[in-house]
């Protein structure tokens, strides 16, 4: 179907997403593959085209992985490898103090992606076009209200900035992604909590000429002058940050006055202020690498910032109303993580309203949104000001361990994969099968799930289990068998899988049971209303075992059967293969549930607790 611009008048829609950044475009592109009905709203003209965020974290790129969108940002960034630190030693020195790598937990991007923020948003932008959608530009939220409408409750007024002309949007369930300054917060009227001190940046695309060795490497520089970091961008470009001093802060402000205005100057203010902007970069660098040299060849992008914490109360209201992104927290750029964190918000939320919307899940799991991603933003708050105030201040130029300690400490915070979910409706609390946890990526309750590369079964091919697990909104069932498969255990497990109280069937009454091949590039429709898929990986040799000797129903799973040669999957994720496990792992890929091969009826009592059960199962009184 050809992509057509949106009617201006007014509209019913599931979903209406408000602010077209990269949490509103996350939420775009996964709503498009969950088959809901949307629609997504900014108030600017066009995509951004310079600046703003520019380092993609490896979680996050396994998200995009799973949607067939990494490759298309992998092409346009730069792999930022590893990180140095520099400081000034006890004869007033410049030296490196550390240099390792930015990853060091398990992934198959083990490596920050330096990628201009516009990349990203033409990527997903391109991908909504692609699926018949488009942004409505230039459209502003001014208001909306809950009515007694219960098949719309919400009433959004918007304005589009080019005819003045006005119009409303009634939906379901409205998505509030439009930044700081929100408009969505502000109709909201929730509380935020922030801190006292604001610290202002300086930062900049440059072409860099320089002969400091870490040039090519994310550097912390501390000296006597300030801190500046330098990050590698793509084409032999550089990102460069550094504080502003008070004195420095004083002048820029002073710029605003009219003396900057006369006439018979060309410069406005603005104007000023970048090139006042450009020569305190200019300084810094000449002042922080010396005795090596770092001289601006060109500015791409120049900007100032002004870093001040915040997290808002509540991300949701009433379960109706929900905030993603910057207008729900806001910190410093420094360690990576704002189009990241945003971006997740979004993941997070999109396939519980598409499950809610199909009558498949409970509505009151909606909570979950909040009490997950506010968790995540308080740590991220805590963990900015920390790194923020230590890599700014001058008083801690004598105690680089400190600095270096606090940023390996966080590892696992900036890459993504190390963070985790309190238990809740959706995660359980106790795992019920061993789990060697000193493992290299142990299974753990709340984190995500770890990416593992295994054979697959039926035709020997090497593959990474993200381009087998696209995100189509659907709970992943992960069988470890490891060398059960002609045990009694497996028997067991097998039966379950089988039966009418299963999981696989209990939730996708009328579906067919055979499993037709997809992966991240090919949806296939014989799969369409599927709530949860399986994955059965072994240790035995492919070419020893024959599929159709498996127990059933694992022959209707045949493109989902892989071989984990060596056992290195199992063993790096804590499992005995002669015990097995038995995994749940939610749509948005984190671990919800860990129990053994015979566990069955313990997924289904979990899943029970906040699917919608079928008519015909409950009928049956299962």
């Amino acid at each position: 179907m050809a992509v057509k611009p949106n009617s201006p008048e007014d509209v019913a829609v599931d979903v209406l997403i408000v602010g077209a950044g990269p949490a509103g475009f996350m939420a775009a592109v996964t709503l498009a593959r969950y088959g809901v009905d949307f629609r997504i709203i900014d108030q600017r003209a066009e995509r951004i085209q310079t600046g703003h965020a520019g380092g993609v974290q490896p979680r996050t790129l396994e998200v995009l992985e799973t949607l067939d969108l990494q490759y298309a940002l992998d092409c346009h960034g730069n792999h930022v490898c590893e990180a140095a630190f520099w400081g000034i030693d006890s004869s007033g020195n410049l030296g490196r103090t550390h240099v390792g790598p930015e990853v060091v937990h398990a992934t198959p991007y083990p490596y920050i992606l330096a990628v201009p923020q516009q990349e990203t948003e033409k990527a997903l932008d391109q991908d909504l076009n692609a699926r018949s959608h488009v942004v409505d530009r230039p459209t502003q939220l001014l208001h909306f209200e809950y009515t007694n409408d219960t098949q719309y409750p919400i009433k959004a007024l918007v304005k589009n900035k080019f005819s003045n002309a006005t119009s409303f949007y009634r939906c379901k369930y409205l998505v509030g992604s439009d930044g700081a300054g929100s408009v969505t917060c502000r109709v909201l009227d929730i509380p935020a909590e922030s801190s006292s001190k604001d610290d202002v940046w300086v930062v900049a695309d440059m072409e860099l000429e320089s002969d400091f060795p870490d040039v090519r490497r994310r550097s912390m520089i501390r000296s006597r002058y300030g801190a500046i970091m330098i990050i590698p961008n793509a084409g032999g470009g550089n990102r460069v940050y550094t504080q502003l001093s008070p004195k420095e802060l004083s002048d820029l402000a002073a710029m605003d006055k009219p003396q900057y205005m006369r006439p018979g100057k060309r410069l406005m203010a603005t104007d000023w202020k970048d090139l006042a902007l450009f020569n305190i970069l200019k300084t810094r660098l000449k002042e922080n690498l010396s005795p090596y040299t770092g001289n601006i060849k060109k500015i791409l992008w120049i900007s100032q910032y002004r870093v001040k914490q915040g997290i808002i109360e509540d991300f949701s209201d009433h379960n109706r109303a929900f905030v993603v992104g910057d207008a729900c927290h806001v910190h410093s750029p420094k360690a990576a993580q704002g189009l990241n964190i945003s971006m997740m918000d979004s993941y997070n939320l999109t396939w519980k309203l598409a499950l809610v919307l199909q009558g498949k899940m409970r509505p009151e799991i909606l909570e979950t949104y909040n009490a997950e991603r506010r968790q995540i933003a308080q740590e991220l708050i805590e963990f900015d000001t920390q790194y923020s105030h230590i890599f700014g201040k001058k008083e801690f130029l004598d105690n680089n361990a400190e600095f270096h300690d606090v940023y390996e400490k966080a590892h696992g915070f900036t890459t993504g994969i190390g963070l985790q979910y309190h238990p809740n409706q959706l995660i359980f609390s106790d795992v019920n099968t061993p789990i060697n946890v000193t493992s290299l990526d142990p299974l753990t309750l709340g984190k995500r799930f770890p990416p593992f590369t295994a054979t697959r079964h039926i035709d020997g091919t090497p593959i990474t289990i993200l381009s087998e697990m696209p995100s189509f909104g659907r709970f992943h069932l992960i069988i470890f068998a490891g060398t059960t498969l002609h045990s009694t255990r497996f028997e067991t497990c097998a039966a379950y899988l089988g039966s009418i109280s299963s999981v696989l069937t209990r939730y996708s009454q009328g579906i067919a049971h055979a499993w037709a091949s997809e992966n991240i590039r090919h949806a296939n429709p014989t799969n369409t209303g599927r709530v949860i898929d399986l994955f059965v990986l072994h240790t035995e040799s492919h070419h020893a075992v024959e599929l159709a000797a498996l127990p059933a129903p694992l022959p209707d799973w045949k493109h989902r059967v892989y071989a984990d040669k060596q056992g290195k999957t199992h063993e790096d994720n804590g499992v005995d293969p002669d015990i097995g496990a038995m995994v749940l792992v939610r749509p948005d890929g984190y671990v919800a549930l860990v129990t053994g091969l015979e566990g069955g009826s313990q997924v289904t009592e979990f899943m029970d607790s906040f699917m919608v059960i079928p008519e015909r199962a409950a009928s049956n009184g299962l």
